[in-house]
């Protein structure tokens, strides 16, 4: 027969029965149990596995915190409760909450680093373990979530990302701020040579005016030379990049290791891009906004200079249909299926 010894008592005089007492495996087991779910849940959805790590991280303080005070109570104002000695019917229910609390809440919060360590665990054995470079070119239409697509994946392997179409808008932006018209040739080559990458942060490049402006300047062939440079050097990073546009695996980086054209309907594009005027509360019909949708794809596609279509050997992803989530899923499928068929690549 199995004698029950707690976990506490092992602890403070180990002795034989540990190794059997259901008292000291329970929680191990349960410790383990847990490390595994926590990997399980983190391998298959990271951002489902950070949800249950932060609620049960609070959930296990907020138990702690309500037995802590009420115990803090009695050992300070009602010391009798602590020495057993009889109180009135309330005070022992509240002292005997308190006590289960706080084994409840340590009892949580043991087990959530365990649900956090197995799902670190996996983090780690998917962290790059190589030191090659992975260049990945994201191209597509306006509104079709490439920018979205290069920022998560840029950040889930770990590479610096560039969001070409601010060059263009931060050129536009210049030559207007100097008074120039945007289609001078001269004035905006000028303003691409002289541009700070610096200023690329401006909130005011984000605007739908800044989009149909820099459409504009960049069919111009002396603004593209003149940015040719700057972006070859972002992708030259020793760790490799992210570039997202409407040229970089068709000019840009045409050697690049991945190659993404992301793309969806011109009325979705649209009904995404109606959307984000309806937030910033712009009044604009959905009507003019495919119009304008349609005007820039036009303007894009038929430029003489690097116009925006698919690289060759570029995997397309259509949005149409998907979601932010999905989307990057599907951008980050298409680079693990890259790097696997690459010997050399030993990389998440």
């Amino acid at each position: 027969m199995l004698n029950f010894v707690t976990f506490m008592e092992c602890v403070n005089a180990p002795n034989s029965t540990c190794l059997t007492s259901p008292g000291v495996l329970a929680p191990v087991f349960l410790t383990l149990m847990l490390v595994a779910v926590g990997a399980l849940v983190a391998r298959r959805d990271r951002k489902r596995f950070r949800e249950l790590r932060a609620q049960g991280i609070w959930a296990s303080f907020i138990i702690l915190a309500y037995s802590v005070v009420v115990l803090a109570y009695f050992f300070l104002f009602a010391p009798d409760a602590v020495l057993g000695v009889e109180q009135s019917q309330i005070g022992n229910m509240l002292w005997i909450s308190a006590i289960f609390a706080y084994g409840m809440g340590v009892a949580t919060l043991v087990g959530m680093l365990g649900f956090a360590f197995g799902g670190w665990l996996v983090k780690r054995k998917r962290t790059p373990a190589t030191a090659q470079r992975l260049v990945v070119a994201i191209d597509g239409p306006a509104a079709s979530g490439k920018g979205t697509v290069a920022k998560r994946i840029a950040q889930h392997f770990g590479l610096p990302c560039l969001d070409t179409g601010l060059l263009y808008r931060a050129v536009a932006r210049d030559v207007v701020a100097k008074g120039g018209a945007l289609d001078d040739a001269n004035a905006a080559a000028a303003a691409a040579r002289a541009l700070d990458a610096a200023t690329l942060d401006d909130p005011n490049l984000r605007g739908p005016a800044a989009g149909d402006a820099a459409s504009i300047v960049a069919k111009m062939p002396a603004v593209r030379a003149a940015l040719l440079d700057y972006q070859r050097r972002f992708a030259s990073d020793r760790r490799g990049a992210v570039l997202d546009g409407r040229d970089i695996g068709t000019v840009i980086c045409p050697d690049a290791d991945v190659k993404i054209f992301v793309t969806a309907s011109a009325e979705e594009r649209a009904r995404r891009r109606h959307r984000e005027h309806d937030a910033r509360g712009e009044a604009i019909t959905y009507e003019d906004v495919l119009a304008d949708i349609r005007r820039r794809d036009a303007r894009d596609s038929g430029r003489e200079i690097a116009p925006l279509e698919a690289a060759a050997d570029a995997i397309t992803i259509d949005t149409t249909t998907l979601d932010a989530d999905a989307a990057f899923a599907a951008a980050r499928d298409v680079i693990v299926a890259k790097i696997a068929s690459n010997p050399a690549a030993k990389k998440q």
